[in-house]
């Protein structure tokens, strides 16, 4: 039976199921809950960008990295256990997919927002994390670049089978990537609604069960905001 997480943060306590090895569990609701939500699973505080481990993998909006290497120096710190052929040839191929071979040797600062999570993506790829997070990480990129970039996350999560717990964007995001969407309460108590999503992969936002799902999240993510009254309006 999966382990349970309890006191998700400071405001709320629900009780969330850590999700099974190859799982992508998707969590709607309010962004402070859903944050919380993150931290609890990886018992994080507040360092957000926190360099990934074989454990557990970060993708937020604002990825750390050593300033004083360069891209190259900064995808090898998280191969420690790797001779240096087999270490130059993963970095070279993954900056290759990435976009970045041209910059290896350029550091963090030079970059620019959206190539610095390419950077944080094309760790995560080496890194392999058996417990990856993600947190609205395209949410400050233009739509264009926002798309270039989500195309990489079916990857993220599915190579090596990680378990995957994403805040995602929009309602649409988490149809098309979770496996299971849970919707968070703002007061403490159980999960106000769960949804095992079972349309085949991939799926199409205009498909009559997409819809379908989409209305159903939608509906219960409406009611959830109709109970979520603040103690002092209701006591007016």
């Amino acid at each position: 039976m999966p382990a349970a997480l309890h006191d998700v943060s400071r405001s709320t306590e629900h009780v969330l199921p850590r999700p099974r090895a190859g799982e992508i569990v998707a969590l709607l609701g309010s962004s402070e809950v859903r944050k919380g939500a993150l931290r609890a699973f990886a018992s994080l505080q507040a360092d957000e960008g926190a360099v990934p481990t074989a454990e557990i993998g970060l993708l937020c909006a604002r990825p750390r990295f050593f300033a004083w290497l360069d891209l190259t120096e900064n995808l090898a710190f998280v191969l420690p256990k790797a001779t240096p052929f087999e270490r130059e040839g993963l970095i070279a191929n993954v900056l290759v997919r990435l976009g970045l071979a041209a910059q290896a040797k350029q550091r963090p600062a030079e970059l620019s927002p959206e190539g610095l999570l390419r950077l944080a993506i094309a760790r995560l790829l080496l890194v392999r994390p058996r417990l990856l997070l993600i947190d609205e990480p395209f949410a400050a990129l233009d739509a264009e670049a926002r798309a270039r970039l989500a195309a990489f996350l079916p990857e993220l999560c599915t190579q090596a089978r990680p378990a995957v717990v994403i805040a995602p964007g929009s309602v649409e995001e988490a149809l098309r990537l979770a496996d299971r969407i849970l919707v968070l309460p703002r007061q403490p108590g159980p999960v106000a609604f769960s949804l095992d999503n079972l349309l085949a992969r991939p799926r199409e936002e205009g498909s009559v069960g997409f819809v379908t799902l989409r209305r159903e999240l939608r509906r219960a993510l409406d009611k959830e905001s109709r109970h979520a009254v603040p103690e002092v309006e209701a006591a007016a």
